[in-house]
């Protein structure tokens, strides 16, 4: 007869929870030592960016002498920090050694990725490579753009920012691209899978091939109820349009607005703050835009604006963790020690600063970091969910074989099983929760007053009164000090 491993898996605690799940779950706990990504986020929060350097730079693998990194999600952390500290070039050369990395994965040969996909379906995703997100591979180059902007560098500059639009248009067709290539893929591994499992278990019972075939679909539906019951509710979860980070945009228009060559550049910045306003309505947005209209039209002249913009970068963006589930998963028989799944769930940071205040004026958000990672994770999650059922069941198949031969082998096969069952919760951790914005006549002052509820005081910066000025501030939490540049132009 039909065995399923029901919601439950195995009899269940009073917690829920089956007592061999409880079991393998803390010896899993045993293997697993505190992880580094949890090291380096501890020592964020601690107000330790040393020591978070140090930690990301050994886990990227940088070796000095060859000039090249192995984990490109490391030498984002990396980059950033340096960026952070206003060290432009030792940032861009490890956000030059990511691009590497990037087209690497991009182009990685089959063999190789076949290689990859074989040990992650015996053990988890964490032994694939780290694949950029979309949002990744834009913010990198963004940074390298305000990076090359605040050195003064506008000719590589404008290559970077030039670079960084071409990604957002090519977002949206690029990711509706990836994700139905990997729907394709995944749909293939499972069904060859499925058919695998079939085969292994034709000795069980006569009707086991068509079970084995209708396992992933009916676990499918069976994993997004107990989702439901989780909490996790990723329906009103939206992407900016066309995928777009309106801050890149923003920031896109601005350096070709204030840098303008000809009416060439003023239209680009009027193309790009027209979108940012139309998704945004920030008076930031909007009032920006009228002035390159202005500028455009030739109702004001360049040279004639003084302007400061005040831009922030703060917190940090919502991480993956993760959560274990007992996988409604249908077998052939109910002779296996456990069935669990380990999945990514989203959980955002806390606001430590609620807004900022720059002479009295409010900041406004330009960009939601949250939202945007949100709406990639809601695309990407129905792989990952069939991925994660599809590994269980090869897992659990081999399990129930060995447990059929011998008990004492198929509990060791169980325990074997949960620890190697772990959600891929790598994210670039050090991107901020939202960029925020506003926009000051200088008026001849000197200097501008910003503060924030995160603030221990107010931060006085100096500003050029007779030159445009791009005010950066990256406030991460309030034991970090924020760091401020300003960029004159």
């Amino acid at each position: 007869m039909f065995g399923a491993m029901a919601l439950s898996g195995c009899a269940a605690t009073g917690n829920g929870q089956s007592p061999f799940s409880s079991l393998t779950t803390g010896i899993g706990e045993v293997f697993k030592s505190e992880s580094d990504s949890a090291k380096f986020s501890n020592h964020i929060s601690a107000g330790q960016v040393n020591e978070a350097l140090v930690l990301a730079l050994d886990e990227a693998d940088y070796d000095e002498e060859q000039g090249t990194i192995d984990d490109q999600l490391w030498a984002m952390q990396v980059a950033t920090i340096y960026r952070m500290q206003g060290d432009y070039d030792r940032s861009n050369q490890f956000f030059d050694l990511i691009e590497d990395v990037m087209y690497a994965e991009d182009t990685e040969n089959m063999v190789e990725s076949t290689g990859e996909t074989i040990t992650s379906s015996l053990t988890n995703d964490t032994y694939l490579d780290y694949e950029q997100a979309v949002y990744d591979s834009i913010m990198v180059n963004t940074y390298k753009a305000m990076n090359f902007t605040a050195a003064g560098d506008k000719v590589n500059a404008r290559v970077e920012w030039n670079r960084s639009d071409d990604r957002q248009r090519r977002a949206a067709d690029f990711f509706a691209a990836r994700i139905n290539e990997k729907k394709e893929a995944q749909e293939k591994a499972a069904e060859e899978e499925k058919a695998k499992a079939a085969e292994e278990n034709s000795s069980t019972s006569d009707g086991a091939n068509e079970q084995a075939e209708e396992s992933v679909d009916k676990s499918l539906s069976e994993a997004e109820k107990i989702l439901a019951k989780e909490g996790i509710d990723m329906s009103g979860w939206t992407a900016y349009d066309g995928y777009i980070n309106p801050f890149s945009t923003f920031m896109h228009g601005l350096f070709f607005m204030l840098t303008a060559q000809d009416t060439a550049d003023v239209g680009k910045a009027v193309d790009s703050f027209t979108r940012v306003s139309g998704i945004t309505n920030t008076a930031v947005a909007n009032e920006t835009l009228s002035l390159a209209q202005n500028i455009l039209s030739g109702d004001t002249q360049l040279k004639d604006v003084k302007n400061t913009w005040v831009i922030f970068e703060e917190g940090e963006m919502a991480k993956l963790d993760e959560f274990r589930i007992d996988l409604p998963v249908f077998l052939v028989s109910s002779n296996v020690n456990y069935v669990g799944m380990a999945l990514p769930k989203l959980v955002e940071q806390p606001d430590h600063f609620g807004g900022f205040l720059v002479n009295g004026v409010s900041s406004e958000v330009v960009a939601d970091m949250d939202k945007i990672i949100k709406a990639e994770f809601k695309e990407e999650f129905p792989m990952t969910l069939t991925r994660e059922i599809t590994r269980t069941i090869v897992k659990t198949v081999a399990q129930k074989q060995v447990n059929d031969n011998n008990a004492y082998l198929g509990f060791a096969a169980g325990i074997l099983q949960a620890a190697t069952t772990e959600a891929d919760t790598r994210t670039w951790s050090i991107l901020p929760k939202t960029f925020q914005g506003l926009m000051l006549e200088n008026g001849g002052q000197t200097s501008i007053q910003i503060d924030s509820a995160g603030f221990a005081q107010p931060l006085s910066v100096d500003i050029d009164p007779n030159k445009n000025n791009i005010v950066y501030v990256k406030a991460i939490n309030p034991m970090i000090a924020p760091s401020v540049e300003v960029i004159s132009l």
